[in-house]
């Protein structure tokens, strides 16, 4: 197996632009300059999906993922530890799949580039974990006014401690063609009708993980819910929103639809400031909360992190391949341990 340091590399801490840790929720102020700072390569996805990952479009790739032989790390890395992706072919719409010839994107936007690269750092007290992420950015979302019509920058990440498969491919496992906006999206008409959708006055498919929906409008049975949520596939979700100067935190969590939480008060902060962009996501440790990876000192978090960009909604993001982050034991970024 191919280490992650190579896509994810660790950068002085003195070249870090520190910004103090404001939020509405209270995030305390940390001294970013003590951890360890690495590079996370981001890349375009597409419409690439699970479905696509499994299939024979992947080609040898999909009966490994199918079996969770191998990660999405051992066949996307060069040797020289490079990201092996045609990342800027996806994004400009030239490049198509191997068997049946659809593009990996229909819809290509002018002057997107293939690749983001973003500084991931990770602290933790006894409480609380905070992970950061630093990108360049012109500020589109920081810079423009709210509005009905208004297209935030967002930051996300997806964390989850037990499910072997959120551990290989990440995000991808929540990641359908039957999605909002991905090729085979039902439309609007026949998702306000199915009896689930009607009830959450919703007429749009969001994420869902595969082991808990056979597709958007087929999700499997209670028991079978039950014994994953039970088995630790709930995967826990947290965004940090930039528009109108201001930086707005989200929590929610993603299993048979993705959904945002509205009873706690979510916590996290960001700003956009010399051409960058820096997000600070706040999870509990060892939370009691259902919907909230339950975490500890002594353990390892999966994570995939996930960026919005220059008005760019839905699928068209970039995303990380999965990382995980220690607090006092090995990962690829190990969390460092600060008094309270």
């Amino acid at each position: 197996m191919i280490g992650f340091r190579s896509i994810f590399l660790p950068i002085a801490a003195f070249a870090l632009a520190l910004l103090p840790v404001k939020s509405h929720s209270q995030v305390k102020d940390i001294n970013w300059s003590k951890a360890e700072a690495s590079r996370l390569t981001l890349f375009y996805p597409g419409v690439t999906s699970w479905e696509f990952l499994i299939s024979d479009d992947h080609r040898l790739g999909g009966r490994e993922i199918k079996q969770g032989r191998k990660d999405c790390r051992h066949c996307h890395l060069s040797k020289e530890g490079e990201l092996d992706l045609k990342a800027d072919e996806i994004a400009a719409g030239t490049v198509k799949m191997k068997r049946s010839h659809n593009p990996f994107e229909p819809e290509p936007l002018p002057g997107k580039k293939g690749t983001l690269t973003a500084k991931v750092q990770a602290v933790y007290d006894s409480d609380y974990l905070y992970i950061r992420a630093e990108w360049e950015s012109k500020g589109a979302g920081w810079n423009q006014k709210k509005s009905p019509s208004s297209v935030p920058d967002r930051a996300s990440i997806q964390l989850n401690k037990s499910e072997m498969y959120f551990k290989k491919y990440g995000c991808f496992i929540s990641c359908h063609n039957d999605l909002n906006t991905m090729p085979l999206s039902p439309s609007r008409k026949e998702v306000e009708a199915n009896p689930y959708y009607k009830a959450l006055g919703r007429d749009d498919v969001r994420l869902y993980a595969y082991y808990a929906r056979t597709s958007w409008s087929d999700p499997k049975s209670e028991k079978d819910l039950s014994k994953k949520l039970k088995d630790g596939g709930r995967i826990d979700l947290r965004s940090v929103e930039f528009v109108e100067k201001s930086a707005a935190p989200l929590n929610g969590w993603v299993f048979d639809d993705r959904r945002w939480e509205e009873k706690a008060a979510p916590e996290g902060a960001g700003e956009w400031g010399g051409g960058r962009y820096s997000a600070v996501f706040k999870v509990k440790l060892n939370s009691k909360e259902e919907h909230d990876v339950a975490v500890n000192g002594g353990e390892a978090v999966s994570v995939g992190l996930a960026i919005h960009e220059d008005g760019a909604s839905k699928r068209k993001h970039y995303v990380s391949f999965p990382f995980t982050i220690g607090l006092g034991t090995d990962a690829d970024i190990k969390a460092l341990k600060v008094s309270d």
